[in-house]
């Protein structure tokens, strides 16, 4: 998937609330969900990548952000956009 995709998407959440938020702020972690996704391909669900997600969050921004129940929609949106512009 290309994660320009996943970076429009991962941007407009800001789960961590970066103010002023640049392009890339969530660079490595977008490469790691676009990882993931492109390894899953066809088995991909929408509770994996939920966990997936959280998992990246938490792991890379561990005292600002916890688990999320907002991540479901946010997987939702990426599985979404993978099936449109596959």
């Amino acid at each position: 998937m290309d994660e320009h995709y996943i970076q429009e998407i991962i941007n407009e959440w800001n789960p961590i609330e970066i103010e002023p938020l640049v392009d890339d702020e969530y660079s490595f972690e977008i490469k790691l969900i676009s990882k993931f996704i492109n390894e899953q391909q066809n088995e991909l669900k929408i509770p994996a990548l939920k966990d997936k997600i959280n998992e990246i969050f938490i792991n890379e921004f561990e005292r600002f952000f916890t688990k999320s129940n907002e991540s479901i929609n946010i997987a939702k949106k990426i599985m979404d956009a993978s099936v449109k512009f596959k």
